[in-house]
């Protein structure tokens, strides 16, 4: 059993940061001021409704640099741009707008700004989500009305549904393979390369650690109480993987990535790749019930990876199957045409990260749609373009 509701305290929404001083709250602050003018200064109510940060800063746990002895935040400015009574038209028009003003904020703040909308008549019928939960639980109003999520159904991290961490641990093991690619590119890697490789192998160190509180019945969405109850768990590997998390967890609110500029990226992902596929089948045995001898038997269709919820039907699969793999595919491969697409993927990924270069296994080009024994980057290359789309 997850904990209860009542054991997970409500975000801190007085703070940005976990510990950043009285300048770098003002500094975050300010940079929020400025993203709530130019989204205003777009959208007026009725329309406009509210305008939400998301992610760490939105629950007090974003991180911070010094740049030149100042704060600067380090991680991206994630927003909801409530709205109200917009056609299909106006909101794509919307869109537009906002990521031209996205554009020129980023290089006011100095981070990445991301908006996406929100309907506010679809607010009640929200998806049951690890995301949509984290951020009922932890979000901030730069603008527009405080309650403006208050029709949202609640949410419990008690309830919520398993599949929801074999997602997470999906969407970070995606960023694993993205390094795996980059690493057999024959260039040498620059400092940005680095960066962004260890960004991502800690990204699927702190996952697993989600996904072992998960399975454990003990999750929690504060980076604080995840690794106080990380450490109060037993399995083996737990101490070499935690000394891994700690870092992980140091570098999400202390970013420093120059710490790591002169270490053998390869010879790190060669550590979080097994690291990530054991939590992966300790995950999945448990969610599932049943044991995964092999990925290839968990590469096959009937091995459900609790994905779509009980609004994606047989019927329903089939016809997104239809759209985006074409007729042929329904008569080719019936038992994957019933299931998600996230579900080949999920099945798919565990076989590419294990056998980096090798020919795609038939198990592995039928869960893809590919022809038989494809080469690895055209693997790669398929499963990317579905992840992009069915994330």
């Amino acid at each position: 059993m997850l904990p209860l509701d009542t054991d997970i305290a409500p975000a801190d929404r007085d703070r940005y940061t976990l510990d950043g001083d009285a300048a770098v709250e003002a500094r975050i602050a300010h940079d929020q001021e400025l993203v709530a003018q130019a989204v205003t200064a777009r959208l007026a109510p009725p329309a406009f409704r509210g305008l939400v940060l998301m992610g760490g800063y939105g629950r007090g746990e974003g991180g911070f640099v010094r740049r030149d002895g100042q704060p600067a935040p380090y991680n991206d400015y994630d927003y909801f741009v409530v709205v109200r009574g917009l056609d299909g038209a106006a909101r794509a028009a919307l869109t537009q707008d906002l990521a031209v003003a996205a554009k020129t904020l980023e290089h006011q703040v100095g981070v990445e700004v991301d908006f996406a909308l929100l309907r506010e008549e679809r607010l009640p019928g929200a998806e049951y989500s690890l995301m949509n939960a984290e951020m009922l639980w932890g979000h901030r109003v730069v603008a527009g009305d405080p309650q403006v999520l208050a029709a949202m159904p609640a949410m419990p991290f008690a309830s919520l549904p398993p599949g929801e961490f074999t997602r997470l641990l999906l969407n970070r093991g995606s960023l694993l393979l993205l390094n795996q690619r980059r690493l057999a590119n024959p260039e040498p890697l620059g400092a940005a390369d680095q960066e962004i490789l260890f960004k991502y192998l800690f990204k699927a160190i702190l996952a697993c650690g989600d996904a072992r509180l998960a399975g454990s019945g003990c999750y929690h969405p504060s980076y604080l109480k995840k690794i106080e109850r990380l450490e109060t768990l037993d399995w083996p590997g737990q101490a070499a993987f935690l000394d891994l998390y700690r870092q992980a967890w140091d570098n999400k609110f202390h970013p420093d990535y120059a710490r790591f500029a002169a270490e053998d990226a390869a010879a790190w992902q060669g550590q979080v790749v097994p690291i990530w596929l054991a939590t992966l089948a300790w995950f999945e045995q448990g969610r599932a019930g049943r044991p995964i001898p092999d990925w290839t038997s968990y590469a096959s269709p009937g091995f459900a990876k609790g994905q779509g919820g009980k609004s994606w039907g047989g019927l329903r699969n089939a016809l997104i199957t239809l759209r985006d793999f074409g007729p042929a595919e329904l008569l080719r491969r019936p038992a994957w045409s019933r299931r998600y697409p996230r579900e080949r993927l999920i099945a798919a990924l565990p076989l590419l990260l294990e056998n980096p270069g090798a020919p795609a296994s038939p198990v592995l080009a039928h869960a893809l749609a590919l022809a038989p024994s494809a080469a690895w980057p055209d693997a790669v290359a398929a499963f990317l373009g579905l992840w992009r789309r069915f994330a």
